[in-house]
Order: C-alpha cells, then structure tokens, then sequence
C-alpha cells in the first residue's frame, strides 16, 4: 500500500502539460559541511549563485558531494520545479513556511515548467547558450530531506508523490546563469516519463513485464537501472536459481600472478560507454563463468568501461575460483553484471579504518583511492600469512604510510585490542576477511563499547544464501517465515506492511527503522552475517526468533519501532522485534 499519492485531477493536468521552453530561475551549488543536529556532512544548503557557472562531465563548478554515488557524470545536475513548494506548504502546514522555498531540496537548477510528469528519461536540454544535457533518471531521495525538512517521511512523501527532482549528465560543457533558457532538444523516449518511472519505483514494484521493458531504455541511469535489475532477480546477491537479467561482454586484457593464490584480471568492455562510471569504494560485480556458474568478486578498482578483479584459488572451490585460474586467459571474452556498491563508506566518519585480511584487501583498493582523492583521513591494516601473499603491491604503494602490512610468518601480529583501542565515536572500523579476523573485531569492539553503527563487515564469501529464520512483529504478534533465498524486506512486503525504502541497495537510508533501547545493550554473534549479507536493502536491526547457523551462540536484541506513518501504525506493525543491521555487509548509516 502506497501511503501518499496526488488525487487532485487539475493538478495533475497542469503538470502534465508539456513544454518546449523553460526559464532557469536559479543556479545554486553548496559545499560539504556538518549539518543538522548530529553534525553529519552533507551539501545539501547549496546557495544561490549569479554570473556565468562553469558546468562540467562532474556538474557546477563549486558544487560537492558528501557522498560519492550522490554525485557523478550521470548526476551531474539536479533540476526541481518550484511548482512544487507551493504544495508542500499546503500539505504540511505544520512545518515551517520558510523551509518551502526554491532550493531547499539541494537542486542546482530551478525552474518552473518542467517536472517529473513532463520530463522524459533520455530528454536532451539546451541550457543558455552552450551547454546540453540529457535526462537520466529520478532522484533517489535519502533520509537527509526527513532532517532538512523536519518531516519524518519527507523522503517517502517526495518519492510517492513524484516530487525529486531529475539529474542531468552533460553532453557538451560550457556556463548557464540564472535567466538562461532551457530549450527541449530531442525526446527519444516520449512515454517514459520521470514520473512513470517512479510508479514502477515505488508503486507498482512487481511488474515483471514493465520492468524488462523499462531496462530497454539506453539513456536510463544506472542507480534506477540498478533497482530494476536487482528486483527482477529477487537481489543480486541471491544466486541460488536466479539469472542476471543483463549483462555485458568483457575482454580480458590480461591475467596477472599476484600472489600463489591469487591471479587478478583487467577486463574492458566490448561496448564501452561514452562517460563510464568509475568504480566507488565497495563496489563489486557479478560474473558468469559458463552454464549456470555465477560468482560475486569485488572489484578493485577502475571503471565501468575498464576495471580490475584479483580473485584467490579456494582450497574448497566448487567450481567458481578454479574455473578462473585454470580455464580464463587474455583475449578471453566473459559476461559480467553491472558494477554495484554494497559496502560504502559511512558519510559521518572522519576517520576510516579499513582491516583486510587476505583476499579481503579487494574490498578495500577502491575504498582507500576514494579517501586519497578527497583528503579524507583512513589507515589500512592488510593481513598476510607471509610476504609472498601480499597482493596488488603496486596499488598498495600508492597509499604510503596510510597502509601497514602485518607478515604473520616474520612474526609482525595484527592486534585488535591496540587499533580498536583508538577507536572513537567519529571513527568507522570496515573488516573484509576470513571469520576468524570478523570474529575478533567484532569480540574486541563489543568489549571495548564501540557503537556497532560504527562496524562495517563484508562476508569473506560473497552471495552465499543464509539458513531460514522466523522474524516476530511485536506489536502485531505476526509471525513470518524467511527462506534462505529471501530478503526480509521482501517477506515483510508480501505480507501487506508497507516498508519504505528508496535506494534498495542499502545507501539511501530510507528504510531504516528507529531503536527504542540503547544500541550499547545489544550482542550479536557473527555466524549470522552469512545471511544478512543478501539482505542489505534493510537498515535496521533484526531480531532472530530461531538461531540462524549455530545454535550455541546467543542473540539478544531491543524493540524497533518502524518510521511509519500513523495511518501504518493503525494497522498494528509499527514495532519490530530485530538483531542485527541488514546492510549488505555492515552497518553503514546511523539509526534515525
């Protein structure tokens, strides 16, 4: 059930009358700073700009992003209709009048004509004189407009309602002012419009068959691509009877020795795309390596076009790592899915600490190239049984002294207690490894009171199904039944709850749920993790009413109260009893 949804046929007749010709109003970029009460960065008070703005590939010159996939060559702009502040005043007249006025979205373009039920994916503006840009696709509203707006639902009012705004990629750079016009060039997809695009979203999300069709559309972002693909293949991280539904061809370039288990690859694409995405930190893809074998390898790093795998020989492989070391070779030509993060990096942090272990450091090379880039401050902790284990030696140098490598074989020990010890409330841990090394951080960190929101883990093997469990509803004393190839978010949907979310990659923080007992009380136990990593559509913390994989280890976990809205709370499933946070691999965005 859809919770709001515009009625009001002349309002929706206005906004649908189309356009030709618009006026840019405002030009607005913004930089990084804390915001809100928790201090977190974000640059969504972007102030108004006169003169001439240089536009780029990467948006306005000046504009930044607190978050990497918040920004980009697919988002490169960000338009809003000022049709619609006058709305949100009228709806929500509790808030405050002032917060309702053009640009308070973070938009970089304002204007008046255009919105998203006239807008077209794939739609080709001339900005002013010089610049042209096209439609590729809606935003993805995160938890931050709720904080901006003061609004507990802002996110999921603006989704439902089909008021984001749209993001631009630039096909010719050049400057736009304020008084610019934004004329409409070409329209190659006329009935896709970014609001149509939106219902599939968040609407009707089980149409098959109107799904396919929208992976059709060539000039469609990735992000909404992305949630369109996972859907059909019940999430991508599941691979037990699912298939991707496309993939792209990709020659391997060459195969290099890393380590005596561990080969990487570079591959390119067969048709490479005219602005690749480049690889953000926790990204990986999935790979078919003949008949029904499918694997999920980090990737390290690179772009959409270009990238590196390095993948290690499993001394239990069934088939996937063997497979690679043994029958791959250069010129090779292999199917691989889209590139996709998983594991990001938490935006409130001002420090990272990345432990690796093993092949585990794959998770990391992208994740350390992003900090080297922005200046942000990290240190990697790489685990080695000895020096000839050391892996991607050349990208590690480029790190300097933010990397220390620990040798087990030449006695050089990885302690947790003495790197967890320094550990403060602005610092997030990141672990890749084998259990053991997860294990240890997550024993070390427990005793230590570090707050488990600030404990990233990624599970050492990918895409793996977990064991079934039953999930209670507190309030509601509903019952259901999880199987080993579903999401909770999934099940929870199916039984008629309305779980917002927006992303469904676990970035956005729309579907994260509100605690009402101290995290500090809670203990989980890491045997778990197999499972939750295919469940990271779902920030929140699960309770598991059945053990999960080992039946000696104790769960123990608070009530959760979901953010609904009262209209949901009626119907008796606004708390949740929950354990752990289902991210992909960690707990990657605070609680509300």
């Amino acid at each position: 059930m859809v919770a709001f949804q515009d009625t009001d046929p002349e309002l929706i007749k206005a906004l649908e009358k189309p356009w030709s010709v618009d006026t840019l109003t405002q030009v607005r970029t913004g930089k990084v700073e804390p915001t809100f009460s928790t201090r977190e960065p974000s640059a969504i008070y972007k102030q108004l700009r006169t003169g001439a703005i240089t536009v780029t590939t990467l948006g306005c010159e000046g504009d930044e992003h607190a978050y990497e996939l918040g920004g980009g060559p697919e988002k490169a702009l960000l338009q809003y209709s000022a049709l619609h502040y006058p709305r949100w005043k009228t709806e929500l007249p509790q808030s405050d009048d002032a917060l309702f006025v053009p640009g308070t979205f973070g938009e970089n373009l304002v204007a008046t004509c255009a919105n998203e039920r006239n807008v077209c994916i794939g739609d080709v503006v001339r900005i002013g004189g010089q610049v042209i840009a096209q439609v590729t696709g809606p935003r993805q509203p995160c938890y931050k407009l709720n904080r901006r707006f003061q609004v507990e639902d802002m996110a999921t009012r603006s989704q439902e309602l089909f008021r984001t705004g749209w993001f631009y990629h630039i096909l010719k750079e050049g400057t736009i002012q304020a008084g610019d016009k934004i004329v409409l060039l070409e329209r190659p997809n006329p009935e896709w419009t970014v609001a149509r695009i939106q219902f599939y979203l968040y609407h009707d999300m089980r149409n098959e068959k109107t799904m396919r069709d929208i992976l059709e559309i060539k000039e469609l972002g990735s992000e909404s691509r992305g949630i369109f693909t996972n859907r059909l293949e019940k999430h991508f991280e599941n691979q037990v009877g699912k298939s991707l539904t496309t993939w792209n061809g990709y020659r391997i370039l060459d195969k290099t020795i890393e380590t005596p288990r561990i080969y990487s690859f570079a591959l390119e694409a067969l048709a490479p795309l005219e602005v690749p995405t480049v690889v953000a930190p926790g990204c990986h893809v999935r790979v078919r390596l003949g008949g029904k074998l499918v694997r999920t390898y980090s990737v390290v790093t690179g772009d959409s076009n270009r990238f590196r795998l390095a993948i290690a020989l499993s001394e239990s492989s069934r088939g996937g790592s063997k497979y690679v070391h043994e029958k791959l070779h250069p010129g090779d030509i292999i199917q691989i899915g889209p590139i996709t993060s998983s594991f990001p990096l938490a935006g409130s942090a001002d420090h990272h600490v990345f432990i690796a272990g093993g092949i585990g450091i794959t998770a990391f090379i992208a994740s350390a190239q992003h900090c080297e880039r922005q200046g942000m401050s990290y240190h990697l902790h790489y685990l080695v049984r000895s020096a000839d284990d050391i892996a991607l030696k050349l990208l590690l140098a480029e790190f300097g002294s933010n990397v220390t490598i620990y040798d087990k074989s030449s006695g050089k020990m990885f302690n947790t207690r003495t790197v967890l010890n320094k550990i403060n409330d602005q610092n997030h841990v990141y672990c890749c490894g084998p259990r053991r090394l997860h294990d240890s951080v997550l024993t070390t960190a427990n005793e230590f009171g570090i707050n488990p929101l600030n404990l990233h883990f990624e599970a050492f093997e990918a895409a793996t199904s977990g064991d079934p469990f039953t999930a209670q509803l507190a309030e509601s004393k509903i019952s259901v039944d999880i199987e080993e190839n579903q999401t909770l978010l999934d099940v929870l949907r199916e039984a008629g709850f309305d779980v917002p979310s927006s992303c469904e990659a676990g970035n956005c923080g729309t579907c994260r749920l509100r605690t009402s007992l101290p995290l500090r009380k809670y203990r989980a136990h890491l045997s778990a993790w197999t499972f939750f990593s295919s469940l990271y559509p779902l920030h929140t913390l699960f309770y598991i009413a059945q053990p999960m994989s080992s039946p000696e280890h104790e769960y123990s976990a608070p009530e959760a109260l979901l953010p609904h809205t009262e209209s949901d709370r009626k119907i008796g499933c606004a708390s949740v009893s929950l354990i752990f946070i289902a991210n992909a691999i960690g707990f990657s965005s605070p609680l509300h």
